[in-house]
Formats: C-alpha cells, sequence, structure tokens
C-alpha cells in the first residue's frame, strides 16, 4: 500500500518549487546527505499543521520521489525512502538500488558521490515491457 493512501493531511505549498544550485551545503530532507556547493537540488516551501517549512531535496532523491508520483500518484514528505523500500519488491532492481542508493546516502564503498539515477520504471512500463517480450 502507498504511504500517499494513508496520509492524514496535505501540504499547502506556497508556491512552485524551484531548483537552485548550493551557494553552502545543505542537508536533504528525504536521504539526509549534505548536499554539496555547486549542486543542484530542489527546494520548496509549504505549511504543515500551520508551521512554514522548507523542503530541500537532493538530485538523486527526486528520481525516487518522481516514481512514487507516477505509481502511486504522490508521495509523503520525509518518507520517500521508506515507501519505495515498502514497494521494492516486484519492481524491478532499479528501484531496490535506489533504496540502497538512498540508505548509503549516495555514495558508493570508496566514500565517492554516486550519479543520479535514470528515471525508474513504473510498474504499468515493466508490465509493457514484459508483454512485449
Amino acid at each position: 500500500m502507498c504511504m500517499v493512501d494513508d496520509a492524514d493531511g496535505t501540504v499547502t505549498g506556497l508556491g512552485p518549487g524551484r531548483y537552485v544550485t548550493a551557494r553552502r551545503e545543505h542537508k536533504c530532507a528525504e536521504c539526509a546527505r549534505r548536499i554539496g556547493t555547486g549542486e543542484r537540488y530542489l527546494r520548496e516551501t509549504y505549511v504543515w499543521d500551520g508551521r512554514i517549512t522548507v523542503h530541500k531535496t537532493c538530485g538523486h532523491c527526486m528520481v525516487v520521489r518522481q516514481w512514487l508520483s507516477d505509481e502511486c500518484g504522490g508521495w509523503c514528505y520525509g518518507s520517500v525512502e521508506e515507501d519505495a523500500c515498502d514497494h521494492s519488491s516486484g519492481y524491478g532492481m532499479d528501484l531496490a538500488r535506489a533504496v540502497i542508493g538512498m540508505r548509503w546516502q549516495w555514495r558508493g564503498p570508496s566514500g565517492r558521490l554516486l550519479k543520479v539515477p535514470a528515471p525508474i520504471k513504473t510498474g504499468y512500463e515493466l508490465r509493457a515491457m514484459r508483454g512485449a517480450a
């Protein structure tokens, strides 16, 4: 089941999010990785429970968030990894690799930052590929 289906509320966006280039380090709200200077990330401002919140998401985590949006119709801020993990069996290795990438804060064993993953195929796309084979 998708977390967005059980969400107990919605956020009110204060304008569209925008991609910005980091002038200093920031922390990704999804994987907790430090977004480095010069790296692009999505900055969103919204109201939740009467408080204004700024949510910063690295480009790596945006791939997973986009998959949740395409597959489930939405996502819950701060819960992208948990929701993707709940879906990881049955949706192919790309999603499973992305979940591991989030857990490792998108760094390989040597500590080097991994490349932003390619878009992850939805269940519909995977079924269509299997049917065409």
